[in-house]
């Protein structure tokens, strides 16, 4: 009996009960720890932008340097530059400019032009004041001519004064069969409608521009034109040019005690060409009672350097001549001068 007990009970623990059927899910479990970065993927395709977009480039070249205060693009300089004639100088260029060697973009036409006018040198009142303009001064470039371009203002009223008055440059002489004396006309003219240019054409033309680079006048102080420097020292190294010679003029006097002064080493201190008188008086109430300019008046006189050639301390009175044996005699008295622009290397 007990025999077939233990077998029958052999055979339950060998092979065990069917399968019951899967039990209900647990709980979730706790989060593992943080896994490694994955490698980099390929890089992405451009989507956007319209249809004329592309995708980005690689990067460009390295730019030039920025400016310091030991390049020329530190500032910019301006000046004015007049013609002597009834038309409006041109602008340097170093185009026109013998030996000129810097024609990187923006260093060939080194000046650009701000705006044109007429020649203007003194503001004067009926008290007897009054300021005069510099030629190198922009102020001394009106863009329009008028015979009194000023009011007189105080804290009650401003008026317009017809004993006031403008003085402005005249024209240099072109006509060679006439004297200095009798190339301008002597009467008072009138300013008319319809007939300005009977003064108008007598004024001179002027330009402002600005430049890159400084600009200087030279004077020799005698009759030979001065040479455009040149420099290599203290380690500092440039290179001048020459924009135009002329005569070196101290000031421009309309009447006794009123002048416009210049600066001798600023380009308005040299004038292309010798004129003893280079003023026109302008006010609104002429002889006529009407507005008139008068070329002839006396009191007016130009003032320039003298050649040191002349030793003479004695008063010498030259001419009257026909204006090219004039303009030879008269001009070897006056110091010659050059208007150079300077470069650095």
């Amino acid at each position: 009996v007990s025999t077939q007990s233990t077998g029958s009970s052999g055979i339950n623990a060998e092979y065990g009960g069917a399968k019951g059927p899967p039990g209900d899910a647990g709980p979730p479990g706790k989060p593992g720890e943080e896994g490694e970065c994955g490698a980099d993927g390929p890089n992405g395709q451009w989507v956007g932008g319209g249809p004329t977009s592309g995708r980005k480039g690689i990067p460009g070249e390295m730019g030039p340097p920025g400016a310091t205060l030991d390049t020329t693009y530190a500032q910019v300089n301006q000046y004015v530059i007049h013609s002597q004639t009834m038309f409006p100088p041109e602008i340097p260029t170093g185009r026109n400019i013998p030996g000129w060697t810097d024609f990187s973009e923006g260093r060939v036409d080194f000046a650009a032009k701000v705006m044109e006018g007429f020649s203007s040198s003194y503001f004067g009142t009926s008290d007897g004041s009054g300021t005069g303009q510099p030629l190198s001064s922009s102020g001394s470039c009106i863009r329009q001519f008028k015979i009194q371009p000023h009011v007189e203002c105080t804290n009650e009223v401003c008026e317009i004064n017809g004993d006031d008055y403008s003085v402005w440059m005249s024209i240099a002489p072109n006509d060679t069969s006439k004297t200095f004396g009798e190339f301008y006309p002597q009467e008072e003219i009138l300013y008319e409608t319809g007939l300005e240019s009977r003064v108008t054409d007598y004024i001179s033309r002027c330009i402002v521009v600005d430049s890159i680079y400084p600009w200087l006048a030279i004077h020799s102080f005698t009759d030979e034109v001065p040479s455009c420097p040149q420099g290599n020292s203290y380690g500092y190294r440039f290179e001048s040019y020459k924009l135009w010679e002329g005569y070196s003029l101290i000031s421009e006097m309309a009447d006794q005690g009123k002048a416009s002064s210049q600066d001798l080493t600023l380009p308005g201190s040299c004038m292309k060409k010798f004129v003893p008188l280079s003023t026109a008086r302008c006010s609104l109430s002429g002889a006529a009672g009407k507005p008139y300019c008068n070329f002839a008046r006396s009191g007016a006189v130009n003032i320039y350097v003298r050649n040191s050639k002349c030793t003479s301390e004695e008063t010498e009175t030259v001419g009257p001549y026909s204006y090219g044996d004039q303009r030879e005699d008269m001009d070897y008295y006056v110091s010659r001068c050059v208007v150079c622009v300077i470069k650095g290397m």
